[in-house]
C-alpha cells in the first residue's frame, strides 16, 4: 500500500509542477523523507495527510487509494518556482468550503 500511496503523491506533485524541495518545505520535513514517502519506504502521519490533501485538493481516501475520484484544483497560479504552497493549500481549503456552502444552499 505504501508504494501505491507514494506513486499517487509523486504523480500529484508532478501534475502540479512542484519540486520535492517545495513540497518538503511546505510539509516541514526533509526532502529525503519526502523522497522515501514517495518511494513507499516510509509512512506519514495524519498531520501530513491533512496537509497533502489541502495542497492537492483531494480527499484522504483518494491519497490512500480507496477511491479514484479526484477533482483537480481549478485555481491557477503563476508558474514560477516561488509559488507559496501554503497559499495554494489555503486557497484549496477556501474553495472547498465555498463548494460545500453552495451545495448546502442548493439543498434548501
Amino acid at each position: 500500500m505504501n508504494k501505491m500511496v507514494g506513486k499517487t503523491l509523486k504523480e500529484l506533485r508532478s501534475e502540479n509542477g512542484y519540486t520535492q524541495e517545495q513540497v518538503s518545505i511546505y510539509l516541514g520535513i526533509t526532502q529525503s523523507n519526502l523522497s522515501k514517502i514517495e518511494n513507499g519506504e516510509r509512512n506519514f502521519n495524519m498531520t501530513l495527510l491533512d496537509k497533502l490533501c489541502l495542497l492537492y485538493n483531494c480527499s484522504p481516501e483518494y491519497l490512500l487509494g480507496e477511491t479514484d475520484s479526484h477533482e483537480k484544483s481549478s485555481i491557477a497560479f503563476r508558474s514560477d518556482k516561488k509559488v507559496d504552497l501554503n497559499v495554494v493549500a489555503k486557497m484549496n481549503e477556501i474553495t472547498g468550503y465555498l463548494k460545500l456552502l453552495r451545495k448546502l444552499d442548493g439543498d434548501k
